[in-house]
């Protein structure tokens, strides 16, 4: 049978000239799924054809992009992945270089910031990959072609307050999103980290990372007491595509747009560098960056915490330099 049922979704697999076809219809319907079969066995034919006559692979990129999309891409890049095939779906993959070069010029004027048009440029990329490593559907290795701008002077940090914290904590509707997130704020872990706990990570007060890290360091981050029990059950139960839903319908409640998920680990390391007495390397280490040449970049808080704290030093002496010269005014 060349459509059958995996759970609730329907898959498609054939053989045509040797080689086994196999892919995830990624619907529960049996038309779609059949309809999603004939296709795939059109591609194939065609393949075959263009292989056999030394012919190009006449694929655009919009239909790579939904290869890619069946085959799991990740969620956390839909919009992004949605805005390149407003550009690119009709182009040629042959033709996807230029046509990108194209896109990121057009973003430029529209006034996108460099992270924003290399995080599109970066789907053009892994499409391309894809395209030549795994799928044979380039002759060419043109994902190499695909230049990024230079995001230096452009890094962007969005930095909460713990009542803001606690806003959009109490805004997001599902418990397990609630935890992630609060967790994210009081650790500086990463998405990915706190999706992945197991409760051998759990040893009170301590979270220990022994691997999955993106430095691929282990380390330990210590958790403050009243939120142990947020970690009384791993691992969390939730998928990335309902933590991001959540968090993003929290933060449009919450007026606050601008803020990424990201942005809690952020928020972690400018409340650790708000306290003087707190040594760069101890930040390094909590928030497992490979140098201190990376946690420098938050060094600028630092300074401006001290500076308010001198300036608040300064405002009584003021205050009462200036009573006292009202007083020798009014005696005059």
């Amino acid at each position: 049978m060349s459509v059958y049922k995996r759970g609730d979704i329907y898959w498609v697999e054939f053989q045509h000239n040797g080689r086994q076809i196999r892919r995830s219809a990624r619907t529960e319907s049996k038309r779609e799924a059949q309809a999603y079969e004939r296709k795939l066995r059109e591609e194939a034919s065609a393949d075959s054809k263009a292989i056999e006559f030394g012919l190009p692979l006449k694929r655009t990129f919009g239909q790579a992009l939904e290869k890619w999309l069946r085959s799991g891409a990740p969620k956390s890049m839909y919009s992004h992945i949605g805005i390149v095939s407003d550009y690119m779906e009709p182009i040629l993959l042959t033709r996807a270089v230029p046509a990108a070069a194209e896109m990121k010029q057009s973003m430029l004027a529209d006034g996108l910031s460099p992270q924003t048009i290399n995080r599109r440029m970066a789907v053009v990329r892994r499409v391309l990959n894809l395209a030549y490593r795994e799928w044979d559907w380039l002759r060419e290795p043109l994902g190499q072609k695909i230049q990024m701008l230079s995001e230096i002077g452009f890094e962007r940090h969005i930095y909460l307050s713990r009542e803001e914290v606690t806003r959009l904590v109490k805004a997001m509707k599902r418990p397990l999103a609630q935890r992630i997130v609060l967790l994210a704020a009081y650790t500086g872990l990463r998405r990915g980290e706190l999706l992945k706990l197991e409760p051998s990570n759990w040893r009170s007060p301590n979270i220990v990372l022994t691997a999955n890290t993106k430095s691929g360091k282990p380390r330990t981050v210590p958790l403050i007491t009243e939120l142990h029990p947020l970690l009384d059950e791993l691992p969390f139960n939730i998928t990335e595509w309902h933590l991001r839903e959540d968090f993003e319908q929290a933060r449009k409640s919450e007026g606050l747009e601008h803020v990424r998920l990201h942005d809690m680990r952020h928020t972690f390391a400018s409340w650790l560098i708000a306290n003087p007495e707190t040594p760069l390397a101890v930040i390094r280490d909590l928030l497992g960056h490979s140098s201190l040449q990376v946690t420098n970049r938050y060094a600028h808080l630092r300074s401006e915490s001290l500076t308010a704290a001198i300036a608040a030093l300064e405002s009584p002496q003021k205050s009462a330099q200036t009573s006292g010269r009202k007083k020798l005014g009014e005696r005059k």
